[in-house]
């Protein structure tokens, strides 16, 4: 087991499990830079263990699929650019790479 998983709560290390190819992109995730904001995405995807949820190009909506009725997301990953920047499971943060943008007015 990596250090990354030793710092995660039971839940989150036995969900992983069940999704290795989630656990082998989050583990890359964390070795690579941060993502700021100001940098906007060509494309965003929104994944959860079903699939894609919503697919954004060039700002506008290109897909939005329905989650199934009842079915609460176990995870939620956010790519930019094909790039996994965000990873939670439940209200536990896995991955951020994201970096505010700060105002300087």
């Amino acid at each position: 087991m990596s250090e990354f998983q030793k710092s995660m709560s039971e839940r989150c290390q036995a969900l992983l499990q069940q999704y290795p190819q989630w656990l082998v992109r989050v583990q890359s995730a964390l070795e690579k830079s941060p993502v700021r904001l100001e940098n906007l995405p060509l494309s965003i995807e929104i994944f959860d263990q079903s699939g894609l949820l919503l697919g954004v190009l060039l700002g506008e909506t290109v897909y939005s699929g329905a989650s199934t009725l009842g079915v609460k997301s176990e995870f939620l990953a956010w790519l930019y650019d094909g790039e996994l920047v965000v990873f939670t499971i439940d209200k536990e943060v896995i991955v951020n790479r994201i970096i505010p943008e700060i105002s300087t007015k």
